[in-house]
């Protein structure tokens, strides 16, 4: 098959065309994730909302921002597994819908071995990322800080073209791995660093694919927040509640809390869905397109 940016880039939209239900059962799944996350983090969380509006508008001392920064950051460790466990539940299941339309059951939806190397392709991706970004930062900080040393005027000139090559450098990256989960669902095998293979030749057209995709999800965002706008005004508004709620257990924030709370999941779950087909459909479709369909 012949791989078309465009084509490819809507692809998102014929899966709900093609498969509705779909989209129910993912928005069940992020509904699902939001129950299990607020009762493990409900008290933490409102105790960071109630933080951050507390620091608003006025000189926060290091104690506060640590303060905050240890509540976040154990929201951040209890809430991470599992929404490392969501995503590639999810994002498997785009790269199922587009590559094996015909295992459309539960909305593409499973929890096997495809699932598992999923989860491990992105959290070794994730960790290779994240140090390898971690030290190129390094390195345009002392570059920068060395040359401004002896002249200022050049080390922030310095800084930033670094700093600009370091984005380019990263844009590159990303659309070269973006292939890696569904090549790993069409392949059956853990193969993180594969996609360059696959993607070689083809970085414009898949950049500009990437463009149109996120686009059209910004535009899905603004079209959830214009409809969600009413109904959180309506059911108290949805997380902001949850400041006077500092303190509180899990079940007193829900008996208080509890209509806003699940009118802001539903609402945000189906939004949320959306923007998954729409953002992740077209690399598989990109894949299906390069390398044809799994069973050619």
């Amino acid at each position: 098959m012949r791989f078309s940016a465009t084509e490819a880039a809507f692809e998102g939209f014929r899966i709900v065309r093609r498969n509705p239900l779909a989209i129910v059962f993912w928005g069940l799944a992020y509904v699902v994730f939001f129950v299990a996350f607020f009762a493990l983090v409900g008290g933490q969380l409102a105790g960071v909302i109630a933080q951050a509006e507390a620091l608003q508008g006025g000189e926060p001392d290091v104690s506060d921002l640590q303060a905050l920064g240890q509540s976040y950051f154990t929201i951040l460790g209890l809430g991470a597994p599992l929404g490392l466990l969501l995503s590639a539940v999810l994002s498997a299941g785009v790269a199922r819908a587009v590559l094996n339309p015909s295992q459309k059951a539960f909305g593409y939806l499973r929890l096997g071995p495809d699932e598992l190397r999923v989860l491990a392709v992105n959290l070794i991706l994730s960790i290779a990322l994240g140090v390898g970004f971690f030290v190129l930062a390094m390195i345009v900080g002392v570059a920068a800080g060395v040359v401004a040393q002896g002249n200022q005027g050049a080390g922030v000139l310095v800084g930033v073209l670094l700093g600009l090559a370091f984005a380019v450098l990263a844009i590159w990256i990303a659309v070269r791995l973006s292939l890696a989960v569904p090549l790993t669902m069409a392949e059956k095998r853990i193969a993180p660093f594969a996609s360059f293979g696959v993607t070689k030749g083809h970085f414009w057209p898949l950049l500009g694919m990437a463009v149109i995709a996120f686009i059209m999800s910004i535009l899905v965002s603004l079209l959830g927040s214009v409809i969600a706008l009413p109904i959180m005004m309506f059911t108290g508004g949805g997380l902001a509640q949850l400041a006077g709620l500092e303190g509180q257990s899990t079940a007193a924030i829900l008996q208080t809390a509890g209509p806003g709370l699940l009118a802001w999941g539903v609402v945000n779950a189906i939004v949320s869905a959306l923007q998954l087909a729409v953002l992740y459909a077209p690399f598989a479709a990109a894949y299906r397109d390069i390398k044809g369909p799994p069973h050619a």
